[in-house]
């Protein structure tokens, strides 16, 4: 257990899972998260997958840049499959750690061809949860984060990916301790979001992380949800 199970001392005692019900209520007021989720096209899963793989320690923008690349060079999951690995390399370079993003990527595909006979994830939709959790993550490249990201949006699953963004908030917030690995938020996290939630939630948290609570000088005096928050009062000196 990494969460703090007592929240934190202030005149606002709350249990973790207030807190987080709050700020799902709060933060979809402010970035409409819920409304983006019923309107959005849902990806194919393997696209989202290899998207997602790419995403990893790069930004939006290089993960586009990189995925168009590859697909303008290889245009089938067949090609990329059966790919010279330097020239796959090269083709997604922009998206950084190429090195070890190109082996892994190949790896899965020849997998889930000997495995399925196909290259495609639709069988995913059949599986509990937690069973397509684990089967995902079983593979090199493949972590928690990645796994939820792509059963949340490809196969409407209730689940919420804990990023850089959603980390932050939380260990900011005092929902999960600063021992808390981001593999394990994961976990800590899930019981507390309301149930249907989770996906609007992680869209909403992302938002905010990127526009109020930042890594570097934080607009807690913006913030919708300083109130809740423990690092705005006790780093900030907020008054309650």
């Amino acid at each position: 257990m990494c969460s703090i199970e007592t929240w934190w001392e202030s005149p606002l005692p709350q249990t973790r899972g207030a807190v987080i019900a709050e700020m799902s209520g709060v933060l979809n007021g402010s970035f409409d998260g819920a409304a983006w989720d019923l309107e959005r096209a849902r990806p194919d899963g393997l696209d989202a997958l290899m998207r997602t793989i790419l995403s990893q320690n790069t930004n939006d923008e290089n993960r586009d840049r990189a995925f168009d690349r590859m697909r303008a060079r290889f245009p089938e999951w067949g090609d990329v499959m059966a790919a010279d690995e330097a020239q796959l390399k090269d083709a997604i370079r922009v998206a950084g750690l190429a090195n070890s993003k190109a082996p892994n990527m190949q790896a899965f595909l020849r997998w889930l061809k000997k495995k399925r006979g196909n290259l495609n994830l639709d069988f995913l939709r059949d599986l509990p949860t937690q069973t397509a959790v684990s089967l995902l993550t079983e593979h090199r490249g493949i972590g928690i984060k990645t796994a939820y990201i792509v059963l949340a949006f490809a196969f409407d699953r209730d689940l919420c990916a804990v990023d850089t963004h959603v980390y932050r908030v939380l260990r900011r917030l005092g929902v999960v301790s600063a021992k808390c690995s981001r593999e394990k938020a994961h976990l800590e996290l899930a019981p507390l979001i309301p149930e249907g939630q989770a996906r609007s939630f992680h869209i909403n948290m992302v938002e905010f992380g990127k526009t109020v609570c930042t890594a570097r000088n934080p607009s807690c005096s913006a913030c919708p949800v300083s109130r809740l928050c423990r690092y705005y009062h006790e780093i900030q000196g907020g008054d309650v």
